[in-house]
């Protein structure tokens, strides 16, 4: 799976360096958050990979909750554990829960659906910001602070109709706001079809804090430095 050049799998556990975290975010998610730069002190590594390489491993089931828990640095090893039938999680060294994840019913690890699933998946979510995230910002006046805002990936979860898929697709829903004083609750909401046939729903949940007024030429600016970082990557490489 193509997946594999982005991960280190040593028997049992398996962990991330900071070029094969970075070059999924900027190659695969298409996202260009300096705390996916290499040379970044806050470096992590992407909450999408994560998401993926637990696909990878443990398959599609017809509902999946996944809550991200912690920060995961890279060349830090980590592993799978099963607390229960119905419950996953990747823990550190220290046993510390990094992603919990539960599922209900039979998992389809079908490689080239879980590879589409990925895909789209990760696309989907690539468009998060500013495609999606800046018109909404606009619509409801708010804004994360350029100096103090914090984005953080909280949650996602799928829920399938079936998982017995010959033609998958994902394709974005909508998203809804819930704010709560200086913090902003975003859920990005999708759909799964199998050629025409609606099979599945899913939401990405993203918190926001430092949340201020919006104001057009400070999101212009963001977006024009993620512009920016792009094009220098696409350059570079």
């Amino acid at each position: 799976m193509f997946l594999d050049d982005f991960y280190c799998q040593q028997d049992n556990s398996f962990q991330f360096s900071q070029q094969q975290a970075s070059r999924f975010a900027k190659e695969v998610a298409k996202d260009f958050n300096k705390i996916h730069d290499v040379d970044d002190k806050r470096f992590c590594v992407p909450g999408d990979l994560l998401f993926a390489v637990t696909l990878a491993k443990h398959g599609l089931c017809r509902n999946m909750q996944i809550q991200f828990t912690g920060m995961v640095r890279n060349d830090v090893p980590l592993k799978f554990i099963t607390p229960n039938d119905n419950e996953i999680e990747i823990v550190n060294q220290k046993e510390q829960a990094l992603l919990k994840m539960q599922t209900i019913g039979e998992a389809n690890r079908e490689e080239a659906l879980i590879q589409k699933i990925i895909k789209d998946y990760v696309s989907f979510s690539g468009r998060n910001f500013p495609e999606i995230l800046v018109p909404i910002m606009e619509r409801e006046n708010f804004m994360f602070s350029p100096t103090r805002g914090l984005i953080m990936y909280k949650s996602m979860e799928i829920n399938m109709s079936r998982i017995d898929i010959d033609n998958v697709s994902l394709e974005y829903d909508c998203t809804e706001v819930e704010m709560n004083g200086k913090r902003a609750t975003v859920f990005f909401k999708f759909k799964f079809f199998d050629g025409e046939e609606l099979v599945g729903t899913g939401q990405k949940e993203m918190i926001l804090s430092g949340i201020v007024p919006f104001e057009k030429a400070a999101v212009d600016n963001i977006v024009d430095m993620f512009k920016a970082a792009k094009k220098a990557y696409q350059v570079a490489n």
